[in-house]
């Protein structure tokens, strides 16, 4: 081979491994960067796992045989960021997030509770929604990351036997607490009838029917939420996870 060739060839070569350690080194700075500020927020939180399991409290958060109660300090969270309208738990998952609901669907697509722009983006509610889970369908969005956070443990609702070790989540709001029953996960367009604020019965039946897993609960009795993240079946795939709102006594 002659030289000009050869290092031409491995002038190229240099760039692509600069350019991809460069990307990669950016997508995990962008997760510390979104660590640090979701572990901000988690400081107002109690009764959360610890890593080996365990609750972090020293109070008794069993009621009503729930194993897994937290609690949220929303006077103190909203002081990092006022457009924080709840918080979504689901134990021994990696979903503990707050859930904030801005004037469009776009501003925290990419972005973090305190405005910065990184591609993890924030756990959102539908700016159209009410804010305090009074509609038929609530819908949070939030990204599939590849890293395991934001909403991509909801993926994992397509075996059976996760759905089986996490039945229900916890969405906890200002005014009321709520246990979140999970009835139905399936794959759905991107703007499929289940993104309706108040989707038909045969809506709701159809993603029941085509449940990846199979539950208890026949058909919803309470407000459901939709908790929605992006799948890869085809191109504008959706992954859908949907329980009925139970409002806890506390």
């Amino acid at each position: 081979m002659k030289k000009p060739v050869y290092y031409t060839i491995l002038a190229v070569l240099i760039c692509v491994f600069a350019f991809s350690a460069y990307k990669l080194g950016s997508y995990w700075m962008e997760k510390v960067r979104s660590d640090k500020v979701l572990d901000d927020a988690s400081s107002f939180v109690s009764g959360t796992e610890d890593p080996d399991g365990t609750l972090d409290t020293d109070n008794d958060n069993e009621t009503q045989g729930d194993p897994e109660r937290i609690e949220v300090d929303f006077e103190a969270v909203s002081e990092l960021n006022d457009d924080i309208v709840a918080w979504i738990y689901c134990p021994n998952t990696k979903i503990n997030y707050p859930i904030v609901q801005g004037r469009d669907n776009d501003y925290y697509l990419y972005r973090l509770l305190d405005g910065t722009w990184n591609n993890n983006g924030t756990i959102f509610m539908d700016y159209q929604n009410s804010a305090d889970f009074s509609d038929p369908n609530t819908l949070i969005y939030g990204h599939n990351m590849k890293s395991g956070g934001m909403f991509h443990a909801v993926i994992d609702y397509k075996q059976q036997s996760f759905y089986d070790e996490h039945p229900y989540m916890y969405i906890m709001t200002p005014e009321q607490n709520y246990r979140l029953d999970l009835f139905a996960g399936c794959v759905v367009d991107s703007i499929g009838d289940i993104y309706d604020f108040n989707p038909s019965e045969d809506v709701i039946k159809a993603c029941i029917a085509n449940s990846t897993f199979d539950s208890p609960i026949d058909y919803p009795t309470h407000k459901v939420v939709t908790l929605s993240t992006c799948t890869y079946e085809y191109n504008d795939a959706r992954y859908v996870v949907l329980g009925e709102l139970v409002p806890l006594d506390d």
